[in-house]
Formats: C-alpha cells, structure tokens, sequence
C-alpha cells in the first residue's frame, strides 16, 4: 500500500481469527484489489471530495485503501475494537496505522457499533465493509436495514463478506436496496462475496 511512511516504519493490520500473520497478509492483498476495481467502477471519479464510511473498521485496513485510491476523500471508521474476529485490535493502533502512511489528516476513527450509532446525518457517499457482517449471526439481518436508512439515495455500499446463507442474505439486501451487484471474487473463500448495493429503500 502506498503512503507517506517513514523511518521504514510499516502498519500492522493485525492477524484474522483462525488466520495466521500471512495468510491474513494474503487475504488482505486479494480484498484490495477488489475493492480498488469495484470502486474504479462507481460513478465517482477518484479525485472527488467523497464522504466515506468504514464500518467494522478494524485496525484500518479498508479505510487506507479508500484514502489511497480517493486522495481527496474523508474516511471516517468506526468499530467496537473488541471482537475477536481481530486478534489485538485497538483505536489507537489504528490511529497508528493511519499515521503510519500519511492519512491520519484524511481519516477519523471512533468507538462505535451499527446499532448503538448513527451516521444517518452524515451524508456519506460511499460505505465500505469487510468481514464484518457475518460475525452478528442473526443481528446481520438488522444491521442491512440500519445502513439502507444511513445513506442517500446517491449513496453505494460495497460489502465484502462471508455469507453463510447467501440466500436468506440476498433476499433481505434486495428487500432494502433497489440495485444488488454480485462482483465476481478471487479465491479469498468459498463463502466470501462482495455485493455493491445501491438505491436504498427507506
């Protein structure tokens, strides 16, 4: 990932759950060249002045890899920083991270989950997720409506996840979004998808 790091420093994203430092090094490679090709397809341009959000934040991963591919954007993320799925996530590891490669001007984190929140008012553009959703089992359901009533109708989710009953999935996204994308993915896992969902049904 490009940045502005210095003194040879290196941000540390963490390791997964049931993962190793290296096979979440590889996971992390596969979604980023997804989500930059899915997003040189959105209807933006890369340098426009987007409000992005990143929910589920974890230690930054997702939230560099939209101030990399949109110089101009402002990222806000947030996460709970205590879930397992992320061995040794903390805010300010990941304000670290942010520092690290030179977008810690661009991006904002804060403590925070999808139903305790709302980002109803901020008007985002773009809302990114990664491995998040799958780890509310049935609370999932729940949280699709919650983002549908956070954005706009110009808005796009990109959602990259692991979908235990796709079916039942899509059904209640297509319940909540006009337009639901299945992008075609690399070999991250057999049960990892990533939909780009828009015109959200208030």
């Amino acid at each position: 990932m490009r940045g502005q790091a210095s003194n040879s420093q290196q941000p540390d994203f963490g390791t997964y759950h049931h993962s190793t430092p290296r096979a979440s090094q590889k996971i992390r490679q596969k979604v980023k060249m997804l989500f930059t090709k899915v997003f040189s397809n959105l209807p933006f341009a890369y340098d426009d002045s987007l409000k992005i959000l990143d929910v589920g934040c974890g230690l930054g991963f997702l939230s560099c890899v939209c101030a990399e591919y949109y110089p101009k954007a402002r990222i806000t993320g947030f996460d709970t920083f205590k879930h397992a799925s992320l061995k040794e996530s903390s805010l300010a590891k990941t304000n670290n991270n942010a520092k690290t490669l030179g977008f810690s001007e661009r991006i904002r984190f804060q403590k925070g989950d999808v139903f305790s929140s709302d980002y109803s008012k901020g008007k985002y553009d773009l809302f990114v997720s990664n491995l998040v959703f799958h780890n509310l089992a049935r609370k999932r359901i729940n949280a699709y409506e919650i983002l549908a009533h956070w954005m706009m109708p110009s808005s796009y989710l990109v959602l990259g996840d692991l979908f235990f009953d796709y079916k039942t999935d899509f059904r209640r996204l297509t319940s909540h979004f006009g337009n639901v994308e299945k992008i075609n993915c690399f070999n991250i896992g057999r049960q990892y998808k990533m939909l780009v969902l828009s015109d959200p049904k208030k």
